[in-house]
């Protein structure tokens, strides 16, 4: 029986050999990226209007009026070259177009392009080189950074800059270096080359290798467990460095491949969420107040207009140490809450409603809100119906940041602790990835070291045949000649 199993163990092993070896290989770009590639930190500081000097404007439904725009989904206030414009996001035949207004009702030729750029400039202090629109994610700007549409900018030091103008923000900032890792990474590490994110044609073939490399991890940890009594040797040689090191590293390869397993099985159940563009579509004629009166009357530093059973309210923003603070305003303040925004959002675009028993206002990442989610602050909902499943909505945008259910909270422990050991982020992130790196040389080792053993005992059993051969040719016409 353990015959058997060691048999499969190497035969599954040679089957998956080459894949590991780039798996393994190229998930050392990762940490590479995070500690070798990183560009420095830009500060970017929130987009706030002094409304002293907004003494004399046109009201905003005048201007959408004469600019013949019926229905909109985002409005605020922003400031360029020294004038002030309201931004506003257009609805119109499935497209959204962005408009600035000038809000002293002058014509102006502001564009969504070089609003964006003018932000890249304030905030990287550096020229740019060169600049285009980003509507779909690529191994250079990867889902992961979650925010589309963005304006990619070239700044003089070579880096590149990623600036969302809804959310007034940097989605990314990359080193050339960084951008070629993260498409050799996707390339080598996720099989891109092979298809989409989604497609079966690359995700069928990753779980099948992924699932042979978990069986063969455990079919060697039960055959070498139980015949190390056996087969240990007090002698330092390749075939007791590849049982022991074997040994102490199947559990990490089996986390490693089972985690792989379980990334690759969420990929059949797309998160169709992120690909809805928030379904807040505002009436021009709905709106009858003045959201410029109201942002002065909160003292606020900003707003957005959102609609919420129809009707329009201004969302004046506050910004308190970079955090933002919300409240809700029409010729005075209404009792709207957050919560109640967050609903409205969760139901025009999931169609999901019903009693809240848990509502609360994020402003960091943290335990039920990992960074990789990008967008903050957040606010989250349980419903009593389905209190398994935690919903995430940024209220300055609408858009819905993520979706937890009882699934996606396995998976991201599972991937989370057994694939990027964040256990081990007491010790620091540098020590964590170090570990990592360690762990993946280590199993590469064992590869090459049992590769080495299988082909070197192969060649060994085949000359002993070759020799027997010629010992029964020899044998044989000695008795030839005898007889």
């Amino acid at each position: 029986m353990l015959k058997r199993l060691l048999k499969w163990h190497r035969r599954i092993a040679l089957f998956c050999l080459v894949p590991f070896l780039i798996w393994a290989l190229s998930g050392l770009l990762h940490p590479i990226m995070s500690h070798f590639a990183k560009a420095p930190r830009i500060d970017a500081a929130p987009v706030q209007v002094n409304t002293q000097y907004l003494q004399n404007y046109a009201q905003l439904r005048d201007l959408l009026n004469k600019a013949r725009i019926e229905h909109f989904s985002h409005a605020s206030l922003i400031q360029y070259d020294g004038r002030y414009y309201y931004q506003i996001r257009e609805v119109k035949f499935n497209e959204l177009l962005v408009h600035y207004l000038p809000i002293d009702g002058q014509v102006s030729n502001l564009t969504d392009h070089q609003y964006a750029q003018s932000l890249a400039s304030k905030w990287s202090t550096a020229n740019i080189v060169e600049s285009r629109l980003i509507t779909q994610f690529s191994p250079a700007y990867p889902e992961i950074n979650r925010v589309l549409p963005a304006y990619r900018f070239t700044l003089d030091n070579g880096n590149f800059l990623y600036i969302d103008t809804l959310g007034k923000r940097i989605t990314a900032h990359n080193t050339p270096m960084r951008e070629s890792l993260s498409y050799w990474f996707k390339q080598l590490h996720t099989w891109q080359f092979i298809g989409e994110r989604n497609s079966i044609v690359r995700i069928i073939p990753m779980l099948l290798i992924s699932s042979a490399l978990f069986v063969m991890a455990f079919l060697g940890l039960i055959a070498y467990s139980l015949l190390w009594s056996r087969i240990k040797s007090t002698h330092l040689n390749t075939q007791t460095m590849h049982r022991t090191a074997g040994l102490s590293l199947s559990l990490c390869l089996l986390g490693f491949s089972s985690s792989s397993m379980h990334i690759l099985i969420d990929k059949f159940y797309p998160q169709s969420f992120r690909q809805v563009a928030p379904n807040n579509t505002l009436n021009t004629q709905a709106l009858t107040h003045d959201p410029i009166q109201a942002l002065a009357l909160a003292n606020g530093d900003n707003f957005q207009l959102v609609a919420i059973n129809g009707e329009i309210y201004s969302q004046v923003v506050t910004f308190n140490k970079r955090r933002m603070q919300f409240s809700y305003w029409q010729d005075a303040p209404k009792n709207v809450t957050n919560q109640l925004l967050a609903e409205q959002v969760l139901y025009s675009q999931l169609n999901v409603r019903g009693q809240v028993f848990h509502a609360e206002k994020i402003d960091k990442f943290g335990p039920t809100y990992g960074f990789i989610n990008k967008r903050l602050p957040v606010i989250q909902i349980r419903f009593e119906q389905s209190p398994s499943t935690l919903y995430s909505v940024e209220p300055h945008t609408g858009y819905i940041a993520a979706v937890d259910d009882t699934w996606q909270n396995a998976r991201s422990w599972h991937f989370g602790y057994l694939h990027k050991y964040h256990f081990l982020n007491p010790i620091g992130k540098g020590l964590r990835d170090s570990v990592i790196a360690i762990i993946c040389l280590g199993l590469v080792s064992v590869a090459i070291l049992g590769t080495s053993i299988y082909f070197a005992r192969t060649v060994r059993q085949r000359r002993a045949r070759k020799q027997r051969d010629l010992n029964n040719n020899e044998l044989l016409k000695i008795t030839k000649e005898q007889a």
